[in-house]
């Protein structure tokens, strides 16, 4: 904590107070208070920590539960310094006693008031939702922000996303997906942008790294689009490695999705390419496209020649409801669902000529589904899917076709 009240309620930012014999002076002739609770603090001031207000023991603030590291701390006060650079008024650690929370950085930008919160550990998912809907119903935007250490690359164009990452998702102003990151040692901002999960933990994303030193606000704010460039090669690699590890997977019998492939004779590593398509909003859910694909091709695409899209998307809430299929919260996106996906999907399947309307919100098939292909047909004719049909696959990626 860098921020407590004197008694008299003077407002001490320790970064403004740098000089530890003048901090050490005023220490002497000041007791301080956190501005969360009102209970009285210790200013600490050692060689190896950076000072910093601490509780005193057996507290029940909740601040007091929160312990800072020097890599937090240093990067809000970089994220304070830049904002002040570049000619905002920010406030370090305000203190909002209407909703009790209290952000690493508060500051007005363009009329609209923000609260940024650099996050270097996990909270509850639970946690990190009533923060930020109290922002919100205050009329404050918040930006959360993970730290650049716990950024994991898998790639160069590959990103590892934990189930609490993934709550740091937003959508910028044109409605194209980000996860901010920030690294205080090496002072830079790294934006993940064009999302698209591949498996439960694994995306292809893009990254943009930016230096404090040529950032500008919008980096921040309303981080501008980078241009994707998924490769449908890449796609069809890492989806056709899922297939043939499934095919391989032994203790098939406790994996619900393989035993319903097997009981309607389906082999994991033949199913047809139309099975684990990018689309744009996939990142609302968790399960692997390939898996919630794979549901919906048993129980829609196999069965029926001539369906709704109603019928679609409710065979889709069906297997969500059963846990087959479990989709995620994302607490920052105001506009979207899961069922976008679907859609989505559906729109691929059509443009890919899978599928063909067949009168209002109705979709037919385009050729039977042939059980009996044999694998060395079936990888020739996965390849030449996606030789031919490789722009198509990913242009849905770039833009929702449905909402921004």
């Amino acid at each position: 904590m860098l921020v407590a009240n004197t008694k008299g309620g003077e407002r001490v930012n320790l970064f403004e107070k740098h000089n530890l014999l003048t901090l050490k002076e005023f220490r002497k002739l000041n007791a301080f208070f956190c501005p969360e609770c009102n209970e009285e603090v210790v200013l600490k001031i050692g060689s190896k920590r950076i000072p910093h207000f601490s509780h005193k023991k057996g507290s029940e603030c909740p601040e007091s539960y929160e312990r800072e590291s020097d890599y937090h701390i240093n990067g809000k006060l970089l994220l304070f310094a830049w904002l002040k650079e570049k000619g905002l008024d920010p406030v370090l650690e305000p203190y909002y006693s209407n909703i009790s929370q209290r952000p690493d950085v508060g500051v007005n930008y363009e009329g609209a008031d923000y609260a940024i919160e650099y996050q270097c550990s996990v909270i509850s998912e639970a946690l990190f939702k009533k923060r930020s809907e109290a922002y919100i119903q205050s009329g404050i935007i918040p930006i959360w922000i993970l730290a650049g250490k716990n950024l994991r690359r898998i790639g160069k164009n590959k990103i590892s996303l934990s189930g609490f990452q993934y709550l740091f998702l937003r959508k910028t102003a044109l409605g194209n997906w980000v996860i901010p990151f920030f690294c205080p040692i090496t002072k830079s901002f790294i934006n993940t942008h064009q999302i698209v999960p591949f498996t439960v933990r694994n995306s292809f994303s893009n990254f943009d790294i930016n230096p404090l030193s040529h950032a500008s606000l919008k980096m921040l704010f309303d981080p501008p689009h980078l241009p994707g460039n998924l490769s449908h090669y890449e796609w069809r690699r890492e989806i056709r490695q899922t297939k043939n590890f499934l095919s391989q997977t032994r203790g098939s019998f406790h994996n619900k999705f393989l035993q319903e492939l097997y009981s309607r004779s389906l082999i994991p590593s033949l199913l047809p390419p139309e099975i684990g398509l990018p689309v744009f909003h996939a990142p609302y859910i968790e399960t692997s496209p390939l898996q919630w694909q794979g549901y919906l091709f048993m129980d829609v695409l196999m069965k029926d020649d001539v369906f709704s899209l109603e019928k679609m998307i409710s065979c889709f809430h069906k297997r969500v409801w059963k846990s087959d299929i479990k989709t995620r919260k994302l607490p920052l996106v105001h506009s979207g669902e899961a069922v976008l996906a679907v859609k989505e999907y559906v729109e691929l399947l059509v443009n890919l000529k899978i599928l063909e309307k067949a009168g209002k919100g109705l979709f037919r098939k385009t050729a039977p589904y042939s059980a009996s292909e044999n694998q060395t047909s079936l990888l020739q004719r996965e390849e030449d899917f996606y030789r031919e049909k490789g722009t198509i696959i990913v242009d849905g990626t770039k833009q929702s076709i449905f909402v921004k």
